[in-house]
């Protein structure tokens, strides 16, 4: 009789009845005493709800019970159990039910916990749970709940703030009664979710329950996307994601390939778990795991005891041994163990960032041959090796440093000098310690006389305008400050007064000395020196230094401590030049680039133009084209021999005194490896002439300097 007149009322009656009943029956306590669950949708016809109203007049309405439940839902993620020294604080994680039919459910509420229901609609809910934290009064919230749909993740119930309910039961009332007042769901799906929200998204489910129990005591690779990331492998081998001195050990064991008889698929919960096809064996612990943890205490104790060689060691055995395990591994020919791929990885063994300290490439080179030829003989590196590499690193990037703060900025640094303290003598020669007495304009050097001669003697330094000061004519050492007009000598202080004065005669006496004016002279001496370098420079006796191609003083730094190109050999001994800042490859050399003015060069005639006419190269050096140098448009600057005469006398002498005309050179045209554009592909060939589909790239096994005899 009560379900005919429940059935009797509308739509909206019924969404009444059933929020009143679920707001008077529903008191839900989590985390303190056991509590009764009697959720249900009323009315619904043969829906197993559990109605528990009570009437106004006290009696209880018969009802039947809905305990069992089909349960739907697909763990995401499982999260963690919440662990607190307050037992107050601790308990509000816990949950403790008692459904109608007495039977009585324990378990943990998980921190960061993720589950879906599908749903009959085509789309799904989404349940999520948070650490609550610390309220206003200083009290422990409890867990957090939120509850979104579709794929975009619309939150329900979200009200004015970001979603996030402390009650579990108060949220999804309202997740409900949303759903009924805007008819988003039918009627079977809304009988269906008028249940236990715990038990639906399966918080309150014994596979949830047994699985955050082992996940305590066991970790686990959790994988929620398509891969793992690094943070989900740093989480399994609990290190910090942010610990640099970890992460090459999560990324070698990010990079580690399972054997061959184990296999990973992502489970229940995104927990990977791993397969032995031969016996069947599934487990959550991966088949390294056991190695990389003790690798991971072993580094921890080292670097807690200041023994970071130790690791550096062990590194540059696993390196050397990755490199022997897929040369085993690889049918094809493999690559040098010389390479940009190891020796990046060598510098950052020693804690050096190759992009950045490309001055140590060399020395890599030359360490890493050293520790492979040790791994050879014993198996193992030996530390003084260690010790000596990361001593000479180090060192090369001091003298690095130091080598480039001094073109950077001190040679580029206007000429300052203190020439009261040099004047005075208390400044001193930075040769050999003695009292200076000069001061170099281009060596921007305090220099005593002797040092300054013998270093100023041959080369570019000939013609360095000095600043000399007048020593003394008695003792030498010191800087004169005072000249005598009786006997027109140049004397310090005291020379003057305890001895030269002495030995002047009495008309001599009255003759007062003259102060030597010392900047007046530096001023003159600056200004000869700048005429003298502007006239070097125009006559061409002493070239500036510049580079082929006209670079700057900026271009020209670059060009003579450049440390982003380095020579390498591929696996068919062909070598290439590797860019580690930019991480670019190239067969020609950066550093040089053939032109008709190299020694032997030919010069380009009608028929190397006919040949090279398609390429870059060509089309620079054709006739009636722009940009064409030192040949005439018309054609008419070829002579009758074929040979290039320039339009004007644009010839300098360089440093050997040779004439050689810059104007008039031109690039060459490149061949093979180096030319910008080659002969037709192969395939192009072939398919032309059938004949030719066996074509293959030329192969070297040996390198250049290895060329078998004849």
């Amino acid at each position: 009789i009560l379900a005919q007149a429940i059935l009797a009322q509308g739509p909206s009656q019924r969404a009444e009845r059933r929020r009143g009943r679920r707001g008077s029956a529903r008191p839900l306590r989590r985390g303190g005493p056991c509590r009764i669950y009697c959720g249900g949708r009323a009315g619904a016809p043969d829906s197993g709800g559990m109605l528990a109203t009570l009437s106004s007049e006290g009696n209880q309405i018969l009802h039947k019970p809905k305990n069992d439940i089909d349960t739907r839902h697909k763990v995401v993620r499982f999260g963690t159990i919440f662990e607190s020294p307050d037992e107050d604080e601790e308990r509000k994680y816990r949950y403790h039910h008692q459904r109608q039919d007495l039977r009585v459910s324990k378990g943990c509420i998980p921190v960061d916990f993720e589950s879906y229901l599908p749903l009959n609609e085509g789309h799904s809910l989404f349940l999520e749970t948070r650490e609550g934290g610390v309220g206003e009064d200083g009290r422990s919230v409890g867990p957090q709940y939120r509850v979104s749909w579709k794929l975009d993740r619309e939150v329900l119930a979200a009200g004015d703030g970001d979603g996030w309910y402390t009650d579990f039961d108060e949220l999804w009332t309202k997740v409900l009664a949303q759903f009924e007042h805007k008819n988003l769901l039918g009627e079977t799906t809304l009988d269906y979710l008028d249940a236990d929200p715990f038990v639906l998204f399966g918080i309150d489910d014994p596979v949830t329950q047994q699985a955050l129990r082992k996940l305590e005591r066991f970790p686990c690779l959790k994988c929620v996307g398509s891969t793992p990331t690094f943070d989900d492998w740093a989480a399994y081998l609990r290190v910090d994601p942010l610990d640099s001195e970890m992460k090459w050990l999560v990324q070698a064991f990010l990079e580690t390939e399972l054997p061959k008889p184990w296999t990973c698929y992502k489970g229940v919960g995104s927990i990977v778990c791993y397969i032995r096809s031969d016996t069947g064996q599934v487990t959550w612990k991966h088949p390294f795991y056991d190695y990389f943890r003790q690798l991971r205490d072993f580094c921890r104790d080292a670097a807690a005891h200041g023994r970071a060689e130790e690791i550096m060691k062990v590194r540059c055995n696993r390196l050397l041994w990755t490199y022997e395990a897929t040369r085993v591994e690889t049918d094809h020919e493999q690559e040098p163990l010389i390479s940009p791929e190891y020796l990046s990885r060598l510098a950052d063994i020693f804690g050096f960032d190759i992009k950045v300290h490309g001055c140590i490439v060399r020395n890599l080179k030359a360490q890493l041959k050293i520790f492979a030829r040790s791994y050879r003989e014993k198996q193992d590196v030996d530390m003084a090796d260690i010790i000596n590499c990361a001593e000479t690193l180090q060192r090369d990037v001091e003298k690095y440093s130091e080598m480039q703060d001094h073109w950077m900025h001190k040679v580029r640094e206007e000429v300052r000098f203190d020439l009261h303290l040099l004047s005075n003598g208390e400044l001193q020669c930075v040769n050999c310690g003695k009292i200076a007495l000069s001061f170099c304009l281009e060596c921007k050097d305090y220099l005593c006389l002797g040092c300054y001669d013998s270093l100023h003697t041959r080369g570019s330094r000939l013609h360095h305008a000095p600043f000399r000061l007048v020593p003394c004519a008695l003792c030498v050492n010191k800087p004169a400050k005072l000249l005598c007009t009786f006997t027109d000598k140049s004397l310090c202080h005291k020379c003057y007064a305890m001895e030269h004065i002495k030995q002047l005669p009495p008309d001599g006496k009255e003759n007062q000395p003259r102060r030597i004016d010392y900047l007046q002279q530096y001023q003159r001496y600056a200004q000869f020196a700048q005429e003298r370098n502007d006239k070097f420079k125009q006559s061409g006796v002493v070239p500036p230094l510049e580079l082929e191609g006209g670079y700057d003083d900026e271009e020209a730094y670059e060009a003579v401590l450049s440390t982003d190109w380095h020579p390498f050999y591929d696996a068919r001994g062909v070598k290439f030049y590797h860019n580690f800042v930019t991480g670019e490859r190239m067969r020609q050399s950066p550093r040089h680039v053939p032109n008709t003015a190299d020694p032997g060069a030919e010069l380009p005639d009608a028929t190397r133009s006919g040949r090279f006419g398609r390429s870059t190269f060509g089309k620079m050096n054709s006739p009636g084209r722009p940009g064409t140098r030192g040949m005439s448009t018309s054609g008419s600057a070829l002579g009758r021999s074929g040979s290039m005469s320039p339009k004007r006398d644009t010839s300098r002498q360089n440093f050997n005194g040779k004439n050689v005309s810059f104007e008039a050179s031109q690039p060459l045209a490149l061949e093979g490896f180096d030319a910008l554009e080659t002969s037709p592909k192969a395939r192009t060939m072939a398919a032309a002439d059938p004949d030719l589909r066996t074509l293959r790239p030329p192969y070297r096994k040996t390198q250049p300097h290895e060329v078998q005899p004849l």
